[in-house]
């Protein structure tokens, strides 16, 4: 579970220094990116699981190029493998 949070918050991290502004909110709502009066956004719900997160930032990442964004080796094989994982959803 560490893990994951770990990955979640560099997700978050580099979704951030490509131009989103993240929301964690509460609702009945699934969450998702959208541009809103031309800016960039994606709510999170604060109810769902880590892992409900990490597929909405992962599909948001699937088209963009990770070379240019610092993170550690490690934890961009991490990165690029949940991506992986639910870009093909």
């Amino acid at each position: 579970m560490a893990k994951d949070t770990a990955i979640l918050r560099a997700m978050e991290g580099i979704v951030k220094k490509i131009g989103y502004t993240v929301r964690w909110e509460r609702g009945q709502f699934q969450g998702g990116s959208c541009t809103l009066v031309g800016n960039k956004l994606i709510v999170l719900n604060r109810h769902h699981p880590t892992e409900v997160h990490l597929g909405i930032l992962a599909r948001t990442l699937k088209d963009v190029p990770l070379d240019d964004i610092s993170m550690r080796k490690g934890m961009r094989k991490h990165v690029e493998s949940i991506i992986r994982r639910y870009s093909s959803e």
